[in-house]
């Protein structure tokens, strides 16, 4: 069942946890993958989807994913959820660029002092 799907079936329950940032980027994202139509933005959902769900993973409990879910399925999206993968799909590539980065420099440190000549 997708996470649309499964967003749709939860009960509104009244809950005091806030919406998580990367609950909401990995649902969104999520709905991106399954409906968008190029190829290469379709990609990019799909990436997003496992960053943020791996991001969701090593920091939220079921009980406190849950309550996220529940609480990003009551924020109106509407206009603005194209804007939210933007802004969800630019966190993402800001990470890959600071990850790039910091491991060309441990590389570079890693370098012969020779070769660093």
């Amino acid at each position: 069942m997708s996470l649309a799907v499964g967003l749709s079936l939860l009960p509104a329950v009244a809950t005091a946890q806030a919406a998580d940032p990367d609950v909401r980027c990995m649902l969104v994202s999520n709905v991106f993958a399954e409906k968008e139509a190029d190829p290469k933005k379709k990609q990019v959902a799909i990436i997003s989807v496992a960053y943020y769900l791996g991001r969701i993973d090593a920091k939220l409990s079921p009980a406190q994913f849950r309550s996220s879910v529940i609480a990003v399925g009551k924020e109106p999206m509407g206009k603005e959820i194209a804007q939210t993968m933007t802004n969800c799909a630019r966190g993402l590539q800001a990470k890959q660029i600071a990850t790039a980065e910091l491991i060309q420099g441990v590389a570079k440190s890693q370098q012969p002092a020779a070769a660093k000549k």
